[in-house]
């Protein structure tokens, strides 16, 4: 499932948005996650949990640093199921590979999600679930608006 998508930021910025910034367009897919928002984070090396720590103070891993090379690309393995329950073991979770690609003054932000089959025999659907609006599209609106609107130390 490739997605390609430009931001209107340099491509250090962009990365270090998507990395060091979670907390600014994370939104849960977990299904007991309540609303409002929730405190995510990434632990930038390989083996690096991917969480969020939601209102009542739950951590949820949504996935593993598989491996990452800054400002270039993240590669995680997706620990979420369809229904939105965490998976223990990024073994059985299928896989994200984001790039930043220069763009002039912007990044051109590329990702794939594959290995569904990871997520066994319903896993064709999941990749469908995620190309709706609430999956990939959802997240790429909030880099956006985030890429918008973010203030720079």
């Amino acid at each position: 499932m490739p997605v390609r998508e430009p931001l209107d930021l340099p491509r250090e910025r962009a990365f270090s948005l998507f990395v060091d910034r979670p907390d600014l367009w994370w939104s849960s897919p977990f299904s007991e996650a309540g609303e409002g928002p929730v405190e995510a984070g990434i632990e930038p090396f390989p083996g690096g949990r991917c969480y969020e720590i939601d209102k009542k103070g739950r951590r949820r891993i949504w996935g593993t640093v598989l491996s990452i090379e800054p400002p270039l690309y993240l590669r995680l393995a997706w620990q979420v199921s369809q229904e939105g329950v965490e998976i223990a073991d990024p073994a059985a979770a299928s896989r994200v590979m984001v790039n930043f690609r220069e763009s002039g003054d912007a990044t051109r932000l590329e990702i794939v999600h594959d290995a569904f089959l990871r997520h066994g025999e319903h896993g064709p659907s999941y990749l469908e679930q995620m190309r709706r609006p609430e999956g990939w599209p959802r997240i790429i609106a909030n880099l956006k608006e985030a890429a918008r609107t973010a203030v720079w130390r």
